[in-house]
């Protein structure tokens, strides 16, 4: 006979040895009970967060590899595991609590009473310790990619700020919905979102990771063009892995969905991701003082207020707030008069080289964190 709670409780602790942050919460236990079986969470526990056979993983939980590879099949058509095809065969490894309920239980936009139930109680979570994991950090896990047309000058742009450069260094793409806007959306306690929910574009591992367990479908490079664009038109910010190489996502994120502006606005992070390299200016000459920017703007950067250099009727201009912008173009993208433009910061910031780096530089600052806050206690 299976103590649930038991069961439950050493698959918390083993979720732990990976880097995921999974704090205490009267959230946490109802989730993952939610989420997976006893027999589930009995068979997980011990999984390895490095990729191996379904040889490897048969000796080492005693099961017939016959019968285990249904099993972890299975998981991995929900976002609970991580099952990809390496040349002919597949690789199979256990992924964090983080990466399942903030990315990949979503993923496929299913609308069940298990996603419906789990929906609101990681809500709660997030909002009780699960979303400081990137707090008091600066590498984030994510990184704004300037909308190209509202660069001033796009002759300096680097190829890892380029939305189109990184749409060109990949060969195999797929779209999902969008984890952050379908979680919040079957959560009857969070406002709706008029955004189009299939806009998540993958690349490489997690396009073939999508593809491979139905999570999402492939497209043609052109079609990701596409959603990108629509996105920029609807006022979303792309933002894509924080590394250079090898970049596995771009989300098209809103204010009202994304857990990392979710992290600013409501959690109070210092900011939400890691700016590009360009910040909002604005020509006060031909400012209409229109006010569109303020209202497109998903950090409330912008503000319009009463300028002696304004030449329009309300005397008003947009005016940006020191420390905010994250340089997204999404206000300037739709200026009726093109008054707003993006240009090269003073400092530029250069993202890890890939995402072994990105994870060390993480690590390392928030070690540094810990240890700043004990020095202080």
């Amino acid at each position: 006979m299976i103590d649930s709670k038991e069961v439950y409780e050493n698959f918390v602790k083993w979720l732990r040895n990976s880097w995921g942050h999974l704090p205490d919460s009267e959230e946490l236990l109802p989730t993952l009970m939610l989420a997976y079986t006893p027999q589930e969470a009995e068979l997980l526990t011990g999984m390895p967060f490095a990729e191996c056979s379904i040889e490897d993983l048969a000796e080492l939980k005693h099961v017939d590899p016959d019968v285990l590879a249904p099993l972890l099949d299975s998981l991995s058509s929900r976002g609970l595991f991580f099952r990809i095809k390496r040349g002919s065969i597949f690789t199979y490894r256990l992924v964090d609590a983080r990466f399942v309920f903030l990315r990949s239980f979503w993923w496929s936009g299913r609308d069940d009473d298990q996603t419906r139930a789990v929906a609101p109680r990681v809500n709660r979570y997030y909002r009780q310790g699960f979303g400081d994991n990137w707090k008091n950090v600066h590498t984030k896990g994510l990184r704004v990619l300037p909308v190209r047309q509202t660069i001033e000058d796009p002759r300096h742009i680097l190829p890892y700020e380029d939305a189109l450069q990184v749409l060109q260094n990949e060969d195999r793409f797929a779209v999902a919905t969008c984890a952050c806007r379908h979680r919040k959306g079957l959560d009857p306690s969070q406002p709706r979102c008029k955004h189009e929910t299939a806009n998540c574009l993958h690349f490489g591992r997690y396009a073939g990771y999508i593809i491979d367990n139905g999570l999402g479908r492939e497209i043609a490079r052109e079609e990701a063009q596409e959603i990108l664009t629509k996105s920029a038109d609807a006022g979303l910010v792309h933002a894509v892995s924080n590394w250079q190489r090898e970049v596995d996502t771009i989300c098209n994120c809103c204010k009202c969905c994304c857990l990392y502006l979710e992290a600013f606005h409501v959690l109070k992070h210092s900011k939400p991701m890691n700016h590009s390299n360009y910040e909002i200016r604005t020509n006060a000459t031909t400012c209409s003082g229109c006010g569109l920017c303020e209202k497109r703007c998903p950090l409330e950067a912008l503000s319009l207020e009463e300028s002696a250099e304004a030449l329009n009727k309300i005397g008003k201009i947009a005016v940006l707030k020191p420390g905010i912008c994250v340089g997204c173009g999404v206000c300037a993208y739709k200026c009726p008069t093109g008054s707003l433009t993006l240009r090269r910061r003073e400092i530029l910031d250069h993202p890890p080289l890939d995402v072994a780096e990105q994870r060390k530089r993480f690590l390392a600052e928030r070690e540094a964190v810990k240890l700043g806050s004990r020095a202080r206690s």
